[in-house]
């Protein structure tokens, strides 16, 4: 299963409106003037850093001005994290200073932005980088190099710690190009020259990135770029979020490359709440809602968002920690999981700090409730999936040209699949999609009502499909919960009737994608997590999506004759 070439992530670059994206930060700003709050900080500091990689990458000579921007709002985070909690006007920070530079900043109509992973579905907080800074060895004279995208903030973050601690630091950002295996960077003459000039001067040389990923080529090139401009190999620092296992990392020759220069990661523990104590992440919560490990439905654990457990204390409430996001990456999480309990579809959540949201944790009995399964499937379950289709319809539309990603995963996962490839979508009613419409994912109460556990964080995520039409939803509804072709036709009337779009034309599509996608996504996950049990759930799994899709095209076959 080695040479899987099949698709599950999908391109997480966006064309985004620059003047919006100011409006945004000179809004968290305006709020700051009035309030300081670190957790507004912090958004801002996401939005800041999203803005200047933008530019950069559009116009570097204009990226100056916001580069500082960036550093100010760096600089004030870092400043607001060692104020005292008493006194919040230790820190001497000047936000109306900041937002008359941010309201001067030139204005880009599009941007080309990347979703920085780390701060959206990783729990990679910016001051982690701070914490590393602060603790290595260096002289007193640093030069940051930040990998864009994310390293934008991060090195603007690593610059502001190196500062705090007396040492003259700069940072530029770099952009490596090429294939993901086999990255190259090149300076451009004025980074050649704060290079040169840092080198002669004896600085150290941090280089800042997110991963490393499958390749570690980003880091690799640029430190090598560094090496060539007269860098010496032992003043550089790469500074990661995590420690690799070099012998893995799939760049030419990447073992022996990566092991000449120092590499220091940050600290394992992510920031989180105090109360979030007890993980449940890596898929550890099965063993606290099933009565058994047989009944574990299969996860791809390493891509889980990061879950943690409240202390048993015995009164009061014991509540589930998830990561949502830092900045508008969470923000946008909680509104969704808020509408959606609001409704009566779901249980409430509460935002908490450092990108956490958390909800009452159920214990599951036959006084509290239950996972649901697909045995479950009744008239009164079908009618709320139906009501539930029907809400996010209404509730999380949106504007989408075309469905082209979609079409071109699907079609190549289908073929490498051994399926015909051929698909069609309409598009009719785009929405945020739920994209885990699985009966584990929902809750049954005592008064057999479902109950959505998971309704936020999958719809606009790095897999497939992103946004799309509801269709995908009821898709999923059918496949997860194995509907016969009874229930699927009740089903799709029910919705019809709730929601006033008969999908029945467009549904067998997004069915054919649906299955598609989840069987490619398993077999992926079984090949990363080979060894494990895990892997044989995954199996199973696929092997589930597999039939859905030869009975689908043997009925098709059948039909034709």
């Amino acid at each position: 299963m080695s040479g899987l070439n099949l698709l599950v992530f999908r391109e997480d670059r966006r064309r985004a409106s620059g003047k919006e994206l100011k409006a945004a930060l000179t809004a968290q700003l305006e709020q700051l003037c009035g309030h300081f709050s670190q957790q507004r900080l912090l958004s801002a500091l996401v939005l800041a850093g999203e803005l200047e990689c933008g530019v950069a990458d559009n116009d570097p000579e204009a990226a100056r001005c916001y580069e500082l921007v960036t550093d100010q709002i760096a600089g004030a985070l870092l400043a607001g994290e060692s104020a005292a909690p008493c006194n919040s006007d230790s820190h001497h920070l000047d936000f109306h200073f900041l937002l008359a530079a941010a309201r001067d900043l030139p204005i880009f109509e599009q941007l080309s932005i990347s979703i920085p992973e780390g701060f959206a579905y990783y729990a990679l907080h910016p001051l982690a980088y701070a914490d590393v800074i602060q603790q290595i060895p260096v002289c007193d004279r640093l030069l940051v190099v930040g990998i864009r995208s994310i390293g934008t903030t991060l090195s603007s973050v690593a610059a502001a710690a190196a500062r705090a601690r007396g040492i003259q630091a700069e940072r530029i950002t770099v952009r490596p190009q090429g294939h993901p295996y086999n990255r190259i960077v090149e300076f451009t003459a004025e980074q050649m020259a704060v290079v040169s000039k840092a080198a002669s001067c004896g600085a150290d040389f941090a280089v800042v990135d997110e991963g490393p990923g499958l390749s570690g080529s980003s880091f690799l090139a640029v430190a090598e770029a560094l090496e060539r401009a007269g860098v010496p190999v032992e003043k550089i620092i790469l500074t990661s979020s995590h420690a690799p296992n070099v012998n893995a990392l799939c760049a030419e020759n990447a073992a022996h490359r990566w092991q000449r220069f120092r590499c220091i990661p940050v600290a394992g523990e992510a920031r989180r709440p105090a109360e979030a104590v007890d993980f449940v992440g890596g898929g550890q919560w099965r063993s606290r809602v099933f009565a058994k490990e047989s009944e574990w439905p299969a996860a791809w654990s390493s891509f889980e968002r990061l879950k943690y457990l409240s202390l048993n204390t015995g009164n009061g409430e014991r509540r589930l920690f998830k990561f949502a996001g830092l900045g508008h990456y969470g923000d946008a999480v909680f509104e969704r999981e808020k509408r959606v309990a609001a409704a009566g579809y779901g249980l409430m959540p509460r935002a908490e700090s450092d990108g956490f949201v958390s909800y009452p944790w159920v214990v599951y009995s036959k006084t509290s409730g239950r996972p649901a399964s697909a045995s479950d499937l009744s008239a009164e379950i079908l009618a709320r999936l139906a009501e539930y289709c029907a809400f996010r319809q209404r509730a999380f539309t949106i504007e989408l040209p075309n469905l082209d990603a979609l079409q071109k995963m699907a079609e190549h996962n289908l073929r490498e699949l051994g399926f015909d490839p051929a698909v069609e979508f309409r598009l009719e009613h785009p929405v945020i999609a739920d994209g885990r419409m699985q009966p584990h994912e929902w809750l049954v109460n005592t008064e057999g009502k479902l109950l959505k556990t998971d309704s936020g964080s999958h719809g606009d995520d790095h897999f497939f499909p992103g946004p799309t039409d509801i269709a995908w939803d009821l898709a999923g509804a059918i496949v997860e919960w194995r509907m016969d072709d009874r229930q699927r036709a009740e089903f799709l009337a029910l919705y019809h009737r709730a929601a006033g779009d008969d999908a029945s034309a467009r549904i067998d599509g997004y069915i054919k994608a649906y299955a598609g996608f989840h069987l490619a996504y398993c077999l992926m996950a079984a090949n990363a997590l080979n060894g494990s049990d895990e892997q044989l759930r995954l199996q199973r799994a696929a092997a589930k999506y597999r039939a859905a899709l030869t009975h689908m095209q043997t009925s098709t076959l059948s039909a034709v004759v």
